[in-house]
C-alpha cells in the first residue's frame, strides 16, 4: 500500500506521522513536489498521479488545499477551481481512495472562489475523512459536509527538549507563538493585555504577511508587548517557551490547533477561549471568547504562584505525552488498510 500525500509542507506533523507510517512498513511519498516552482508542480499534477497509480500509488492522502492556488489571487481564484476539479475527478477515474485530514473545516484564507463548494466537492469524492476530535466532525456536520465514512485520530505531540518549569519572578510573560492571521486574534489580545498591571510581558512572535494588520498590531501594542513579526527559526522555540510562564491563543474559530500542541509539548499552560476544537486539551485556562473574558484570564494567570503554573505544566506535558506518533501511525495505517479493503475503519485514540 503505498501512499501519495499532498502537499508536502514545513510542518512537521506530515513527517512526525509518515516516518512512523514508514517504520510500519507502508511507503510514503509526495505529490506534486517534484519542482522549486509550486505553479510548475500543480501543472504536472495530473501527469504525476497517473505515473505514480501505475507504479503502485494506492491512496491519496490530502492535508490542505492551499497548493492548488494559483499566482494572481483573486483572479485566479476561478482557474485554481477548475484545476482542482480536475484532479479530484482523476482520482476517481484511477480509482485511487482519497483521504482528507480535516485539519481545517474550511481554510483560512481562500483558494477559490467558493471554498465551501469546494469542501464540498472534496467531501463528497473522499472514500474517508480523518479528524482530529469529535468536535471537528461535528464541524463539518453544521456546514453541510458530513463525510459518508469518517475516523477520528488525536493529533499528535511535537518533540520538544527539556525546559524548565515556568519562571517563578513577579511578573509574569504571556507568549503567542505562530503565524499572526486575522483569525488568531492577536488585535483582541493586546487590547486584552494593555489594562493589566504589575510589570507583566506579552511576547507576540511569528510572521504576519498582512502589512496593514502589522501596522495596525504596532499601533496598539502597549507598555509591556514586544512584537517580534519574523518567521520564528526552529532552533529559537525552545528559548521562546523556556522565557514564559504561558502561551495564548485567542482564536476566534478553530478546528485544530497545533500550535496548542507544539505549547503543551513545551509544558506551557494555555490561555484559550472556550471552544468545542480545543476542549479537550488539559494545562489550560479558558475564557468566553470576549476581550474582557480574556482580560480577566490573563490576570488570573499573572495571580498564579509558582505551584499553580507548575501544577498546570505537568497536566500539558502527561497530555503530550499520551498522543505518541507510533499510536497514531497504527491507527492511520489500520484505517487506510481497512479502508482499501472494504473493512469498517476504526480509531479515536485519546
Amino acid at each position: 500500500m503505498r501512499v501519495l500525500a499532498l502537499p508536502r509542507d514545513a510542518n512537521p506533523y506530515q513527517e512526525l506521522l509518515y516516518r512512523e507510517m514508514r517504520r510500519e512498513g507502508v511507503p510514503v511519498g509526495y505529490l506534486a513536489d517534484a519542482t522549486p516552482s509550486r505553479t510548475l508542480n500543480l501543472l504536472l499534477l495530473p501527469l504525476e498521479l497517473v505515473w505514480a497509480r501505475l507504479r503502485g500509488g494506492a491512496v491519496v492522502h490530502l492535508h490542505w488545499v492551499f497548493g492548488f492556488g494559483l499566482p494572481g489571487g483573486r483572479r485566479t481564484r476561478w482557474l485554481a477551481r477548475r484545476w482542482y476539479g480536475l484532479f479530484l475527478r482523476l482520482v476517481g477515474l484511477l480509482r485511487l481512495p482519497l483521504v482528507w485530514t480535516a485539519h481545517n473545516a474550511l481554510p483560512h484564507d481562500p483558494v477559490f472562489a467558493d471554498d465551501l463548494a469546494a469542501r464540498r466537492a472534496l467531501v463528497r469524492r473522499a472514500a474517508l475523512v480523518v479528524a482530529h476530535d469529535e468536535a471537528a466532525l461535528g464541524r463539518l456536520a453544521e456546514l453541510g459536509l458530513a463525510p459518508r465514512r469518517s475516523v477520528v485520530i488525536p493529533h499528535g505531540s511535537y518533540p520538544a527538549p527539556p525546559v524548565p518549569p515556568p519562571p517563578a519572578g513577579p511578573g509574569r510573560t504571556f507568549l503567542f507563538l505562530g503565524r499572526v492571521t486575522p483569525y488568531k486574534g492577536v488585535p483582541e489580545l493586546l487590547a486584552a493585555f494593555a489594562p493589566l498591571e504589575g510589570g507583566h510581558r506579552l511576547v507576540v512572535a511569528g510572521s504576519c504577511p498582512d502589512a496593514a494588520l502589522a501596522a495596525r498590531l504596532r499601533g496598539a501594542a502597549s507598555a509591556g508587548v514586544e512584537l517580534d513579526l519574523r518567521h520564528v527559526p526552529e532552533e529559537e522555540l525552545a528559548g521562546l517557551f523556556a522565557a514564559a510562564d504561558a502561551v495564548v491563543l485567542p482564536f476566534r474559530a478553530i478546528t485544530t490547533s497545533g500550535s496548542a500542541l507544539l505549547a503543551l509539548s513545551h509544558g506551557r499552560p494555555l490561555v484559550l477561549p472556550d471552544l468545542p476544537a480545543l476542549a479537550g486539551l488539559p494545562g489550560t485556562v479558558r475564557y468566553d471568547g470576549s476581550v474582557p473574558g480574556l482580560a480577566r484570564a490573563l490576570a488570573d494567570v499573572a495571580a498564579l504562584d509558582a505551584a499553580a503554573l507548575r501544577g498546570l505544566s505537568d497536566r500539558a506535558l502527561a497530555y503530550a505525552a499520551s498522543v505518541s506518533w507510533p499510536v497514531i501511525a497504527a491507527e492511520t495505517t489500520a484505517a487506510f488498510r481497512a479502508l482499501r479493503a472494504g473493512r469498517a475503519v476504526h480509531g479515536g485514540t485519546t
